[in-house]
């Protein structure tokens, strides 16, 4: 496949959903062989699995002492349009949610995507992979595309739900993060979500949607964990082709799995290619 990168600088800001701080990105179009990574206050941080450094309610990296919060959904976003070289220079903790969804980086990215000369494997799965905690799974299987499923088991209205990702990105990009009225406080407590509303988060009761505008899909949320895992793989450092089940999966399992991936799951060793910036 051809690498990809931007045609023009691109800026986004807006709240943090965990830190309530406000954000602000700039995507730089980069050279060949570059690949993805973000740049903090003078240190890069490369888009990579090895520097993920927390995964409860969001996936974080961080190099130096610089972290930066929240990188899954804008991932999902550069991995569905395939780009692969981009610097993403942050002011503030976190990436901003925007709407709580990949729509708003997916639409604007894709207007500017510009393939560039050189070639880059993908990541092919090519054995079975899975991991496991308690009743939770995600299992990663050979397959000549990005297929990724979830199903999901919710204490509400919801129910079991599953879906299937098969190309589609306009069937994943607008799904929102979510969380149930019961679970608030909680995750309050914990020092996130201060950012969170309405407006970048659907809130789910026992038999209702808060939101006014309701829910996007009927199966949003299982829709938005697959978003989530999308954008969790990238962190192998380059598109990936398998087939990929997630069963009541989150974002340490997706972690876990990238993990186990890296180490025996491909016919492309991460370590074969090596970004010239780091």
């Amino acid at each position: 496949m051809r690498q990809r990168t931007l045609s023009r600088q691109l800026v986004f800001d807006g709240v943090g959903i965990h830190t309530g701080s406000r954000s602000r990105i700039v995507l730089h179009p980069e050279e060949e062989n570059a690949g993805v990574r973000f740049y903090k206050e003078g240190v890069y941080v490369p888009a990579r699995y090895e520097f993920v450094v927390n995964t409860a309610h969001s996936t974080d990296l961080a190099r130096s002492g610089k972290l930066i919060k929240t990188v899954e959904h804008l991932l999902a976003s550069l991995h569905l349009l395939g780009i692969t070289n981009l610097t993403i220079e942050v002011t503030g903790p976190e990436v901003p949610i925007l709407d709580g969804s990949s729509l708003v980086y997916y639409e604007e990215l894709k207007k500017f995507v510009r393939e560039q000369n050189a070639t880059l494997e993908p990541f092919v799965v090519t054995r079975p992979v899975t991991v496991r905690a308690g009743d939770k799974f995600v299992k990663a299987l050979p397959s000549e595309q990005l297929v990724v499923s979830y199903e999901g088991e919710f204490n509400n209205f919801l129910g079991r739900q599953s879906y299937t990702y098969r190309g589609r990105p306009e069937e994943v990009v607008p799904a929102r993060t979510f969380c149930f009225e019961w679970e608030i406080e909680r995750i309050k407590s914990m020092g996130l979500g201060r950012g969170g509303s309405l407006s970048n988060t659907l809130v789910l009761g026992k038999e209702r949607v808060y939101n006014e505008d309701g829910m996007r899909f009927a199966e949003e949320p299982v829709r938005h964990k697959v978003l989530d895992l999308i954008g969790d793989l990238y962190l192998l450092g380059r598109p990936v082709k398998g087939s990929f089940f997630s069963f009541k999966g989150g974002h340490a399992l997706n972690y876990e799995l990238v993990k186990k991936l890296a180490r025996e799951g491909s016919r492309v060793r991460t370590s074969e290619w090596r970004q010239t910036k780091v």
